[in-house]
């Protein structure tokens, strides 16, 4: 019986020893109170748990059906104050300090992790010596200069391949070895001439060590955070149109890259969505939507994805903007019927703002002698006893009482969120300009 407890005991420890665990400590600790875990996989970054941080130091427990891959850390939403790991079944302990994460990060224990966090710090050192020597390259004058810079380069590109070879080899058989070897960014073996030769070098090899049907990789962030920076940093015009070209060009690129994997060329297709919708981009939103989200299988569309990219748009220039219906002396006046000028001011105001009280008048002033433009002024009151003064004071304009101010539906449709917020509207209510201030509305104007 006494072994039998012994045997029970011992297997107990065993089970309660056995899981995998995340452990830190942040030095010095300064305030950070919670920190969370994400598993990062394709696209998306996956909630797991969060603890709270304890004079600096935190443990996480892994779930027992934690897959192995890549996830993220998250002491502070926003900016870059997380920590990507690795995780292979087992326990990791990591130190840092998280004012100068980059130069301090340290894990203590975990093989995969050191030598990707060594690669990677290397790698970056040795990546912006390169950079450096290539893009000074373009602004020298003399042979000797350039010649002296050359060589250089070509020292830095041995050295860059030396800490590549290295560390592949002594990631063999580990999950890290996936990174590293994708890790390794394009560099021309002799220095490049011009500018323009150099993007062309980049944009024609950025692939050439990304692998779309790697599994590993697609269970993490990490070809999508390097796609994202192809089509946004390597395609750049100051030009518009030339920029939504580009964009649409560099998609195509790339979803030509992602055939495969149907589950992942959604999720991707998504992301686009998101990103394109949260600039209010509704040329290569809808470009995205007509032309790949659409087409996929259905069990990979979400109409939830497609309502949420639309609605992210519905305000974009370009868009119509959305109806607005009022009463003008008795008779009922609509955004889109109305027919006073070629171009329209439309302002959400308020009279309880300070803000407007300032620019409104301003506003007014410059507009309500000129023909060709019209201002629709929508006011957000709880009453109509201040609205009412203001709107025999601006008789040239169509004036909108919008009772209960924030939860009114026009004020809701248009995701005003500031007053005074503007648009300016076309002949044909298309929304052309969406200025920030008064004296913006002027430069629109006088441009």
């Amino acid at each position: 019986m006494y072994k039998k407890i012994l045997v029970i005991v011992f297997l107990f420890s065993v089970t309660i020893q056995s899981q995998n665990v995340v452990k830190g400590k942040l030095v010095p600790p300064k305030s950070y109170e919670w920190i969370v875990l994400y598993q990062l996989k394709g696209a998306k970054q996956i909630y797991i748990a969060n603890t709270k941080i304890k004079d600096g130091s935190f443990l996480i427990n892994m779930p027992s059906t934690a897959s192995n891959g890549m996830y993220r850390l998250m002491y502070e939403m926003g900016g870059n104050n997380f920590i990507d790991f690795i995780y292979n079944n087992e326990s990791i302990e990591l130190q840092f300090n998280p004012e100068n994460l980059q130069e301090t990060l340290q894990f203590l224990t975990s093989e995969e992790n050191k030598i990707y966090t060594k690669y990677l710090r290397e790698n970056s050192t040795i990546q912006h010596k390169i950079d450096s020597l290539q893009l000074g390259y373009f602004n020298l004058k003399t042979q000797k200069e350039k010649e002296e810079v050359a060589k250089k380069y070509k020292e830095a590109i041995l050295k860059k391949d030396s800490i590549q070879s290295y560390y592949e080899k002594k990631s063999e058989g580990k999950l890290a070895n996936h990174f590293i070897h994708a890790g390794k960014i394009y560099s021309a073996p002799e220095i490049i001439a011009t500018a323009q030769e150099y993007l062309n070098a980049e944009k024609s090899h950025y692939f050439d060590s990304l692998n779309m049907e790697d599994q590993v990789l697609l269970n993490s962030t990490f070809l999508t955070e390097r796609i994202m920076d192809y089509v946004f940093y390597l395609n750049v015009s100051d030009d518009v149109e030339v920029q939504d070209a580009l964009y649409k060009k560099a998609i195509q690129e790339v979803l030509q890259k992602v055939t495969q994997n149907i589950s992942y060329r959604s999720e991707l297709i998504a992301t686009f969505l998101y990103v394109f919708s949260q600039q209010e981009n509704a040329v290569v939103t809808n470009y995205l939507i007509e032309n790949y989200y659409s087409k996929l299988p259905q069990e990979y569309i979400s109409q939830e994805v497609i309502s949420q990219a639309k609605e992210n748009i519905k305000l974009a220039i370009g868009n119509t903007a959305p109806e607005i219906t009022w009463k003008e002396e008795g008779v009922t006046q609509t955004l889109s019927k109305i027919n006073k000028a070629d171009t329209y001011i439309l302002v959400f105001w308020s009279t309880g703002c300070s803000h407007c009280l300032n620019e409104i008048p301003k506003l007014y002033e410059y507009t309500k002698d000129n023909k060709e433009v019209h201002v629709i002024a929508v006011a957000l009151e709880e009453d109509d006893k201040a609205y009412n003064n203001y709107a025999k004071i601006h008789v040239n304009w169509s004036n909108v009482l919008a009772l209960n101010k924030w939860q009114n539906p026009v004020v809701k449709q248009y995701k005003i969120k500031a007053t005074p917020t503007y648009f300016i509207l076309d002949k044909n209510k298309k929304i052309i300009a969406k200025p920030d201030h008064i004296e913006d509305v002027k430069k629109f104007f006088e441009h």
